[in-house]
């Protein structure tokens, strides 16, 4: 019988994991990408637990860690750059041990996926059309290059293209009739701007009134960019007011120059780093603007078609939680089609039977969905009050370094870590051992 074949729409993180491991249960995999071969762009993320296991089973852990941004912490300031905190990298830092951008993770696992001889990559493809039968998945690709189209057929496709899922979109029917995006109130831009000294070795992060943030993170100290984040939460009415009605109908433009505008305009009245940075992003080649929203289904596949990562069930930034269900959701998939190769329905429904309950937890947003109103204050005496807690705890942390309590606490941690709640029934010599 000839080896089943996956055609895998979306060539980051979890489709790059997705047919590495499918790869290894002997399916035929073509993977497209939109982007070319070389983007290495995009904004910082870090590997944890329970994901390091599989990334460790892969064995590319060794690669990714030789990706590193060496971002040694974070660093909390006021617009006249006073410290209120500074945490290194771990713990309770917002930089990860493992910390690496998004275009070098992607890179690692899609060569890793690449070097199999049962997968090919198309970059700068796209699919146009889908339509399914019992039987097969028929879908019609588009080289981005030659605008040249050609119709094939696969036994399964598999869509990891992101929260604004074109696979989803032609297989389950359009965002507002399924509803599958349900908005968090924030707006984001991440882009890359000249580096500068005061930009290494820490990321930087200020408050402003209005929630909103400025987030300067290093890559490497030969980089010749640092990586800048622009927040604003503004709840989930987005006309509410005037700034947030323009940021609403930047996004709804999908035009790259009013978008920066948008966001220039809302920072303009901002001191620190503001006005250097306002003035390279409307210079930047590398611009992602976006509303974000989680991705929520009732189910993750229709027929022949099946999704993975942010398509099925993107939980935002401000979960930290992307990249971990991306590796987790793509390996667990792989898995269960490996196991039920000729029964594709029980297949789908034992991924979603062991990953949902996992993906529902993730998605939730602390403290009950309002962290992000906590962390980002509307007013100065707001932000004021959180500089100094955060300073606070600057102080605590120090003190039980110094005493010896910081190893207890470490010590916990790594307990913590070692029951965590999802069974990855790793095959071979880890095989059901909990991670």
């Amino acid at each position: 019988m000839p080896a089943q074949r996956i055609l895998v729409v979306g060539g980051g993180i979890a489709g790059s994991i997705a047919a590495f491991w499918l790869a290894k249960h002997d399916f035929s995999l073509t993977v497209i990408e939109r982007s070319k071969s070389e983007q290495t762009q995009g904004q910082g993320l870090e590997i944890e637990e329970p994901a390091t296991s599989v990334v460790t089973a892969r064995g590319i852990l060794d690669k990714l860690k030789a990706k590193r941004t060496a971002e040694e912490g974070f660093e909390l300031l006021d617009e006249h750059n006073q410290l209120y905190g500074r945490f290194e990298a771990g713990g309770l830092s917002p930089t990860g041990a493992l910390e690496m951008m998004r275009g070098d993770m992607t890179e690692v696992m899609y060569k890793a996926a690449d070097e199999h001889k049962n997968v090919t990559f198309r970059f700068e493809t796209t699919i146009q059309s889908l339509s399914q039968t019992a039987d097969e998945v028929t879908v019609e690709l588009k080289n981005c290059t030659t605008n040249a189209t050609t119709t094939e057929t696969f036994d399964i496709v598999i869509g990891a293209d992101g929260a604004l899922s074109r696979t989803r979109t032609l297989a389950f029917g359009p965002p507002d009739e399924i509803n599958c995006f349900h908005p968090v109130g924030a707006t984001v831009a991440y882009f890359s701007i000249p580096k500068e000294d005061q930009d290494w070795p820490y990321s930087r992060l200020c408050h402003f009134p209005n929630r909103r943030v400025i987030w300067m993170r290093p890559s490497t100290e030969q980089s010749a960019v640092t990586s800048v984040y622009f927040i604003h939460v503004a709840g989930t009415d987005v006309t509410a007011n005037k700034s947030n009605a323009a940021l609403h109908a930047a996004h709804l433009s999908r035009d790259r120059q009013q978008q920066k505008q948008a966001m220039a305009d809302l920072f303009a009245d901002c001191g620190w780093e503001a006005p250097r940075v306002c003035a390279a992003m409307l210079k930047t080649d590398n611009f992602y603007y976006d509303e974000l929203a989680q991705v929520k289904l009732p189910t993750w596949s229709q027929g022949r078609v099946v999704l993975v990562g942010d398509s099925g069930y993107g939980p935002t930034p401000f979960t930290g939680e992307g990249s971990h269900l991306a590796i987790l959701g793509a390996y667990t998939l792989a898995q269960e089609l490996g196991r039920h190769t000729a029964e594709l329905q029980v297949a789908f429904k034992a991924y979603e039977d062991r990953f949902r309950k996992y993906v529902e937890n993730a998605q939730s947003i602390p403290g009950w969905g309002y962290a992000p109103y906590v962390i980002m204050p509307q007013t100065s005496w707001g932000i004021w009050a959180l500089r100094n807690i955060v300073y606070g705890v600057t102080m605590v942390a120090k003190a039980a370094s110094w005493t010896g309590v910081s190893r207890l606490l470490v010590g916990s941690t790594k307990e913590q870590e070692a029951h965590a709640p999802y069974d990855l029934q790793i095959e071979g010599k880890a095989a059901g051992v909990k991670v």
